[in-house]
């Protein structure tokens, strides 16, 4: 064999090497994926509804035109304050209701969004009820909303604002 046949073999090998290492890693995070969302509200949304803090009624049944980002999230989770950037510009583009998950009163969460300029609409969930009700274990977590009133897609933990843009996209034409 000549030596450039035997890196052309080389290369060949190393390159198959990395496709499969790019698999693997890929099949890992989707089985991750499905772990961590294999409790969550599926199929017809649950209730939610309330006044957020910032002094509106809101009800998640009445939002049929558009699909809906429905977001939990803590004030003390630091994983939703680099999120929450995010959350904020799908805010100007898509409907968004979060839900501060055991954050305090409505004092406390007020100032949070305050001083992170955050506009969002929130309803606060001190006492955790709202987040039982999705079946929500941990912080952040994500769902969105079809216009029949369906959960679409679900996620927990850091999503990027990007593949919550093209989730609510995907919904908006299925």
């Amino acid at each position: 064999m000549s030596a450039s046949e035997n890196r052309r073999n080389n290369t060949g090998r190393r390159l198959a090497s990395r496709i499969i290492s790019a698999a693997t890693l890929l099949l890992g995070l989707f089985l991750i994926h499905l772990w961590q969302t294999r409790d969550l509200a599926e199929g017809p949304a649950p209730a939610l509804s309330g006044h957020t803090l910032q002094g509106e009624w809101l009800d998640i049944g009445k939002f049929t035109e558009r699909p809906l980002l429905v977001h939990f999230w803590a004030s003390w989770c630091p994983i939703c304050k680099v999120e929450s950037g995010g959350i904020e510009s799908l805010s100007k583009d898509y409907p968004v209701v979060t839900v501060a998950m055991q954050s305090g009163s409505e004092n406390d969460v007020t100032e949070f969004l305050r001083q992170n300029q955050l506009r969002f609409p929130v309803i606060n969930d001190p006492d955790g009820k709202l987040a039982s009700a999705w079946r929500v274990t941990g912080v952040p977590t994500s769902y969105i909303i079809g216009r029949d009133g369906r959960v679409r897609f679900s996620s927990v933990g850091y999503t990027l604002p990007l593949t919550l843009r093209m989730r609510l996209w995907l919904a908006e034409i299925w």
